[in-house]
C-alpha cells in the first residue's frame, strides 16, 4: 500500500461534508467548490487558487474509494488511551505514570514495556511531532515534506520530458543490488532506490522517525500513526543522479517486527488493548 495524501488534513472539512458522506455528495461538494475557486473566474486572487488546490487534493484523496478507505484507517490509527481493571503493569509501572491523572495509561510505556522489555523509558515513540505534506496526487506520500505543484509550468515539465527522452538509453540502468554505507543492501530500478526499513508494532501505532542511509547519507523519515506493514515511503530527491542533473526517490517499504514471546501478562495486556481500540 502507498500513502498518497496527508493524514493530518480534514479533507472532508475542506469539501464541507461530513466523513459518512456518499460519493454523490462528495462529488457534489467537489463540483460545487471547484467552479467556485477556479482560476479562469477569480481574477489572480492568489488565495482562492490556493483553495483551489487544496479542493482538488481533498477530491483526489476522499473521491477515490481505496484512497478514501487508506485515509479513514490512517486518520483513525493514532491515540492514547487507558485501561480498565488499574493494575497489573510490568515492569512495575503504574497507571497514569507519565501521563494524566485519573487513571490513564500511556500507550508509549505500555508498548515499550510489552514489546521491547524492561521499564518505559522517557524517549517514547508517542512523543514525536509529526508534520505531514501532500505530495502532487497520483505521488507517494512524502515524508521529507519536498512537494510538487500540479499547477507549476508546463514548459519546466516539458523540459525535463525532453532532457529524459534525449538521454542514451545505456544512462538508465536496470533493476541492480546495491550495497549502501552501512553494509545494507537495497534495490535500484531506473534512478530510483528501493529498500526496507524495521520498525516495532509500538512505532506502528503511535508514529515514530526512522533513520535511513541513502545515496546521499543518512536521513530521518517519518512513521505517521498508524501505518500499516507494507506501506510504501517516499523521500524525493534521494535516489540516484541522472544525466540532467536531477535525482531519483528513494522509496522506503514498511516492515513491522511482531513479538514472538510475551508472557501471560503482556497477553492480557494486549487484549484489553485491542478491545479498547475497537470501541
Amino acid at each position: 500500500m502507498t500513502i498518497d495524501f496527508d493524514p493530518s488534513i480534514d479533507h472532508y472539512k475542506v469539501l464541507g461534508v461530513k466523513p459518512e458522506a456518499s460519493p454523490d455528495e462528495i462529488k457534489k461538494a467537489y463540483r460545487k467548490l471547484a467552479k467556485q475557486y477556479h482560476p479562469d473566474t477569480t481574477g489572480g486572487d492568489k488565495a482562492k487558487e490556493r483553495r483551489f488546490k487544496e479542493v482538488g487534493q481533498a477530491y483526489d484523496v476522499v473521491g477515490d474509494s481505496q484512497k478514501r478507505a487508506q485515509y479513514d484507517a490512517v486518520r483513525s490509527g493514532g491515540f492514547r488511551g487507558g485501561f480498565p481493571g488499574g493494575g497489573g503493569f510490568p515492569g512495575g509501572a503504574r497507571p497514569g505514570a507519565g501521563a494524566a491523572s485519573g487513571g490513564v495509561f500511556d500507550l508509549g510505556d505500555l508498548f515499550a514495556q510489552m514489546f521491547q522489555g524492561g521499564a518505559a523509558t522517557g524517549g517514547r515513540p508517542g512523543n514525536a511531532e509529526f508534520h505531514f505534506h501532500q505530495g502532487a496526487p497520483g505521488s507517494p506520500f512524502d515524508p521529507y515534506g519536498a512537494t510538487s505543484d500540479p499547477f507549476a509550468s508546463a514548459s519546466r515539465a516539458q523540459h525535463r520530458a525532453r532532457a529524459r527522452r534525449s538521454a542514451p538509453r545505456s544512462e538508465e540502468p536496470k533493476e541492480s543490488t546495491i550495497r549502501l554505507s552501512d553494509g545494507k543492501t537495497a534495490t535500484r530500478r531506473g534512478h530510483d532506490v528501493y529498500s526496507d526499513v524495521r520498525i516495532g508494532v509500538d512505532q506502528a501505532i503511535l508514529g515514530s522517525v526512522a533513520e535511513i542511509t541513502t545515496l546521499k547519507g543518512s536521513a530521518k523519515v517519518k512513521i505517521p500513526p498508524g501505518t500499516s506493514s507494507g506501506v510504501k515511503l517516499r523521500l524525493k530527491g534521494k535516489g540516484a543522479q541522472r544525466v540532467d542533473g536531477e535525482r531519483g526517490d528513494h522509496y522506503v517499504t514498511v516492515q513491522i517486527d511482531v513479538p514472538k514471546k510475551l508472557d501471560e501478562e503482556a497477553k492480557q495486556l494486549l487484549v484489553q488493548f485491542m478491545q479498547r481500540a475497537k470501541r
